[in-house]
């Protein structure tokens, strides 16, 4: 005992351990309890006084009715009263009152049992009831409905079931012990017979399709069969079978057996008992080692009928419960359902129960590993095998090929492993023709690969190398290019078209390559569409178009084809986008400056232009530098800004631009005043544009007081460059 107190044990001492009941045993016929040691503990010692009292009763039971005349007629009595009813106990019987000379003889079997409902006291019950309670066995079979003893119409039936079921088992027994295959398969018909519900080929309800056909096939076994029969009073066969542990022989041919016959009947009649019993019975044959002696009859070299059997239980053992889930995964099963996608029949019901199988081991609940389930798949080698199944299986069983989706899918959001797997030469062709054809894979499997597209773009850099590879820009481009009418015919495509854009807009990201790849096949399009409809997607386009700018002439050439210049003109009013649009017109000004002078000098170019003078301090800081350079590098632009027009004969541009040179930043008032001299040395009429805008003044404050010195210096050279030219 933990804590160094022993257990209490009650040991009568020398004056209270009752001599009496030794003298009576042996005077009463149990001489061998008189000779037992003296230092007895509670229970011997109370199996002294049940002795000699049964032996007093028995000499009551041969015709004497009183005991005053045996020397120990007295002790016997004392004996009997120590187990009288005490007041406070809840029985109320006392052993002296049966005991009088005209009390009738009692039934001691009668007085023992009543004597027995009063709890044993010791003070260790407590602790060993909390001790044993967790080792309480409960037979999960234990609810089978009882026999009646005197057996109606229907029990006589269940009786008769029973006993059929276990003459069969015991034949089955005997075959497993001799391993006779004739008996066995003989005993194995017999007991289809019994629990094929469909007759006596034993075939089984097909696969369900659709997005809930995995859970309704491991529900609708269950709810359609259960005591089905004759009703509830018929016990459920599979049940009897567990409970009279059929079980055993046919997991142990199962084992050792290498006859396809027996094989096969085996597996037929396993899948028939498996189907027809509920979770308890599946639960139990996995406990019993079913699971490890099935898993080799799923090798591609075996009869298709054998595989087939073997996919059968391990469609039912995945999606049963829990527990066989977790049971078949243990041990060591994933092997199993990779070798199921080899070598498959062309009913594909093989491929089928795998995808099936697969699916609920990645959904499994509870704190399930998925991402090392993944790894194992992976290295198991099913990446290949799946796509390939998905492909020959989407024609005739779209709704499998959902699901196969779905666990590639399940496969993206790994981790960066089992997403290079995915990013090979053996896998993503496969993925991608998919995506290519959307008309002829449902909507939902399209989508949901575009989605483990999307995952592979935010891994390494060598996924989005082997996504280029694979041809994957040009693939989302054309789905963005899908017209409207194609486009209705879909009932995904407003998230399919998310998707697209997201994954273009990780791809494009940092590669200039990938960037006239998009421009060449045609993404301007689309995205533009999407700027002007305002739509959502707008902050993923936008980087895109703006970037191609940046990208090749290639690139550039198919911006002139659609407007671009143009189109960044228009982003300069578009709030958080003027940077990267005056980034985007500086990057293709100084490749092609003739073209796009041409467009930047017209109206929309100078009022865009405008615009910049007069944006959020944040953005007009940032666009001065870009601005600088454009109207440094570029004559017809810096002359259009210059221009005196109106009936004040101002420039509006210069006029904002004197207005800013009050700006508290230096390096911001130094940057205007360097876009000022490069207006000064391009324009028409230089005088005026000093006069009218009243320069001077402003210059010689800034050289006056002005504190930044870079600041003085570039007012200083422009003051005397206005002196060199006789403006003042």
């Amino acid at each position: 005992m933990s804590g160094g107190a022993a257990p209490f044990l009650y040991r009568p001492s020398s004056t209270d351990r009752m001599p009496h009941a030794s003298a009576a045993s042996a005077a009463f016929g149990a001489p061998h309890l008189a000779r037992r040691p003296k230092n007895l503990i509670g229970d011997a010692y109370l199996e002294e006084m049940v002795a000699a009292a049964a032996a007093a009763q028995q000499r009551l039971h041969h015709g004497r009715t009183s005991l005053d005349g045996h020397p120990h007629g007295g002790e016997v009595l004392n004996i009997l009263i120590q187990f009288a009813e005490r007041p406070d106990e809840s029985l109320s019987t006392n052993y002296s009152d049966l005991l009088r000379r005209d009390a009738p003889v009692p039934r001691f079997a009668a007085l023992l049992a009543q004597r027995l409902k009063t709890p044993w006291p010791s003070p260790s019950d407590s602790a060993l009831e909390d001790a044993s309670s967790s080792l309480d066995y409960s037979d999960p079979f234990s609810d089978l409905p009882p026999v009646s003893l005197k057996p109606t119409h229907t029990d006589e039936a269940a009786t008769r079931q029973r006993e059929l079921l276990r003459g069969h088992i015991q034949q089955l027994q005997k075959a497993s012990q001799q391993k006779h295959e004739g008996v066995a398969i003989d005993a194995c018909g017999k007991l289809l017979e019994i629990f094929s519900p469909d007759g006596p080929d034993g075939s089984m309800h097909p696969i369900a399709e659709g997005k809930e056909g995995s859970r309704a096939n491991s529900i609708s076994v269950s709810s359609e069969r259960a005591g089905s029969r004759s009703g509830e009073s018929r016990a459920n066969e599979a049940a009897v079978f567990m409970s009279e542990h059929g079980m055993l022989p046919l997991v142990h041919m199962l084992s050792s057996s290498d006859s396809t016959r027996v094989n096969l009947k085996l597996l037929e009649l396993l899948n028939a008992i498996l189907q027809r019993g509920g979770v308890a019975v599946c639960e139990t044959a996995c406990l019993l080692g079913v699971i490890p002696a099935v898993l080799r009859f799923t090798e591609p070299h075996l009869p298709q009928g054998t595989r087939l059997e073997a996919a059968r239980f391990i469609h039912t053992m995945c999606t049963r419960s829990v527990l066989t889930l977790q049971m078949f995964v243990a041990c060591y099963g994933l092997p199993a359902l990779v070798r199921l996608l080899l070598s498959p029949a062309e009913s594909h019901e093989l491929v089928l129960f795998s995808i099936d199988a697969m699916k609920s081991v990645l959904d499994m609940k509870g704190h399930s590993p998925r991402n090392d389930l993944c790894r194992t798949f992976v290295e198991l080698g099913v990446l290949e095998l799946l796509m390939h199944a998905l492909h020959e299986i989407n024609a005739k069983h779209p709704g499998h090929a959902e699901r196969a989706s779905e666990i590639f899918l399940l496969f993206s959001c790994a981790d960066t492993v089992v997403k290079a797997q995915i990013a090979t030469r053996l896998v993503l062709p496969g993925l991608i023709r998919v995506v290519e054809r959307p008309h002829e894979f449902g909507p939902e499997v399209v989508l949901k690969l575009l989605r483990c597209i999307k995952h592979l773009c935010m891994g390494d850099a060598s996924h989005m190398e082997a996504l280029q590879r694979a041809k994957a820009v040009p693939t989302l481009v054309a789905m963005l290019k899908l017209t409207q009418a194609q486009a209705h015919a879909m009932s995904s495509w407003a998230e399919m078209r998310n998707v697209c854009v997201n994954a273009l807009y990780l791809l494009c990201k940092i590669s200039r390559s990938r960037q006239e790849e998009a421009a060449i096949n045609g993404v301007l399009p689309p995205l533009q569409a999407l700027i002007e409809q305002g739509s959502p997607l707008k902050q993923f386009a936008l980087p895109i178009v703006c970037d191609i700018a940046k990208a090749s002439k290639r690139a550039r050439a198919e911006l002139k084809h659609h407007r671009g210049v143009q189109f960044y003109l228009g982003l300069l009013a578009t709030e958080f986008w003027q940077e990267a649009a005056l980034d985007a017109l500086l990057v293709w000004l100084l490749d092609e400056g003739a073209y796009v002078s041409k467009v930047m000098e017209g109206p929309q170019g100078v009022q865009a232009l405008q615009g910049v003078m007069d944006c959020g301090n944040n953005s007009f800081v940032n666009m001065l530098e870009p601005l600088r350079q454009i109207v440094y590098n570029s004559a017809p632009v810096n002359r259009a800004l210059g221009k005196l027009a109106g009936h004040a004969g101002v420039s509006p541009f210069v006029s904002s631009l004197v207005k800013r040179l009050r700006h508290q930043d230096a390096l911001v008032r130094r940057l205007l005043l360097d876009i000022m001299t490069s207006l000064y040395e391009h324009h028409r009429s230089p005088k005026l544009l000093v006069e009218r805008h009243r320069l001077k003044p402003v210059l010689t404050d800034i050289i006056e007081n002005d504190p930044g010195v870079l600041v003085q210096n570039v007012a200083s050279r422009l003051f005397r460059a206005f002196e060199a030219h006789d403006i003042l």
